[in-house]
């Protein structure tokens, strides 16, 4: 569990800078209500999965949304609870067990997350997000938040 939590943290710093590479693409914003999603409280990755986890672009970033690989679900906060969604598709070459597109759903949500996802040298078991978006919607309203993030496996 350390080991793994040393991981993600290594790798979410080494997302945080670098040269090179595209430019990003302009930040998303809200389309419909003022509400983005509460940040999620640590997460444990078991034996054998991998897991991506995403920090919403704000200052200081805050872990929205944390994805594993088996089952195939994501993990959220809504109304102060942690709830799991259900993987329901996915589009692209998975990375790290990962797809770059991939949908979820359940509990009256839906969660739609579209990434770049970059495997880098000396990286072993994992992969940087350097950006991407990640669109809420319920019944209450839908948001477009900006993201970064990083996929570790355990």
């Amino acid at each position: 569990m350390k080991r793994g939590a040393i991981l993600l943290g290594a790798l979410a710093a080494s997302s945080c800078g670098g040269a090179g590479g595209p430019a990003p693409r302009p930040l998303a914003t809200s389309i419909s209500a003022e509400r983005p999603l509460a940040e999620l409280p640590p997460q444990e990755l078991q034996q054998g999965q991998c897991g991506m986890a995403l920090w919403q672009r704000t200052e200081p970033a805050r872990r929205i949304a944390f994805i594993v690989d088996e089952p195939p679900t994501i993990r959220i906060v809504d109304g102060g609870k942690v709830i799991a969604l259900a993987r329901t598709g996915t589009e692209g070459d998975a990375v790290v067990r990962h797809a770059p597109v991939q949908r979820f759903a359940g509990a009256g949500h839906s969660v739609a997350i579209d990434v770049r996802i970059e495997q880098r040298e000396g990286l072993l078991a994992g992969a940087i997000i350097p950006e991407g978006t990640l669109t809420w919607q319920s019944a209450r309203g839908s948001v477009v938040l900006p993201v970064f993030g990083l996929i570790g496996c355990r």
